[in-house]
Formats: C-alpha cells, sequence, structure tokens
C-alpha cells in the first residue's frame, strides 16, 4: 500500500506541478538574436526567438556591468523541423517540458588590449549553472549594443545525446535597455 500511494504521489506531481513558465509566456519582443551552432557533419544554427534580460546595470561601464537574461527554451528554432522537435522534447537534449527556460548571469568584465571584454557569465541549463567565458564588445552610448560570443561544452549541461559536437560556438547580437523590466 505504501509503494502505491508513492507511485500515486510521484506521478501526480510529474504531471501537476510542472514548471511556472508565466515570466516567458509575458516576455517582450526579444532585443536581438542569440545563435548557437550544433555541428553534427554540418552546421545547423539555431535561435532562442523568445528572450529578454532581466536586469540591465552599468552598461556604460562595461568592468561592472551586471545583467540577467532569461531564455524561453521553448522558443528554440531551427530549419531542420524534424531535427528541432527531437532536440525540443527527448530528455539528452533540452527536454523542455521538465526545462522551459535558461538564465545567463554576468557580473562584471576584465577589458581586453583590442577593446574588447571578457567576462565568466553563469549560465544555467537544464538546470545545471556553469560558467561559460564570453568576449564582447560594447557602444559608448545608449542605446547599448552588445555583440558577444563564446563557446558551451554542451555535455557539462547534460546534453548526452550523440551527434554534434561537444563545442558548440554562441554568437549574441542585442540591445541593452538599462532598468528595462522583462
Amino acid at each position: 500500500m505504501f509503494k502505491l500511494i508513492n507511485i500515486f504521489t510521484l506521478i501526480t506531481a510529474f504531471f501537476f506541478l510542472q514548471p511556472d513558465t508565466a515570466l516567458l509566456d509575458n516576455l517582450p519582443p526579444a532585443p536581438g538574436t542569440i545563435e548557437f551552432i550544433g555541428d553534427a557533419g554540418s552546421p545547423n544554427v539555431f535561435t532562442f526567438e523568445n528572450w529578454g534580460f532581466t536586469r540591465v546595470e552599468n552598461a556604460d561601464d562595461p568592468e561592472n556591468i551586471k545583467l540577467e537574461a532569461v531564455f524561453d527554451v521553448r522558443s528554440l528554432q531551427c530549419s531542420w523541423k524534424d531535427l528541432e522537435q527531437s532536440l525540443l522534447k527527448k530528455k539528452d537534449y533540452f527536454f523542455v517540458k521538465k526545462f522551459p527556460e535558461a538564465r545567463l548571469s554576468v557580473d562584471g568584465a576584465t577589458p581586453l588590449a583590442d577593446g574588447r571584454y571578457r567576462t565568466e557569465a553563469t549560465l544555467t541549463l537544464k538546470g545545471t549553472s556553469r560558467n561559460v567565458e564570453l568576449v564582447f564588445t560594447i557602444s559608448e552610448e545608449a542605446p547599448y549594443r552588445v555583440k558577444a560570443e563564446g563557446v558551451v561544452q554542451r555535455r557539462l549541461f547534460k546534453f548526452s545525446g550523440n551527434g554534434p559536437k561537444d563545442e558548440v560556438p554562441v554568437k549574441v547580437d542585442a540591445v541593452l535597455e538599462p532598468m528595462r523590466k522583462n
């Protein structure tokens, strides 16, 4: 009887305690583009269509910049629709039913000799948080435009499916709007 109650409780929790997506459902239009390239023999470009900044501070001072962004993983798109659906549903890839959002946090940056900046951003994907190095440029006045590049090691985020290379290049081109609330 005890086992039956435990099984019933687990099944009920799985079906009725789905992740809260209220923030994701109310994001304003994306402030730019994010693309990453999954290479499984040939490159496939993926984009998040729905995302936004939840915190933008000190955009005029990149060494002290503070950013937080949220990504609606359900909005992932690529031109190969069969692959897109597989990536969204499978547990060894994005598994959006359980992990509908990803987050990125930046707390300061180090200037480089060529006018760019380097930061160790914290990326949270599939419930796992890891540091990801990003190198970026930012315009000197508002509206602040940032262009960033980095590489995500997919296996660090529980992406276990075979196929794509472990290193996934990421590119961001976005406008930072200070104190924008999503």
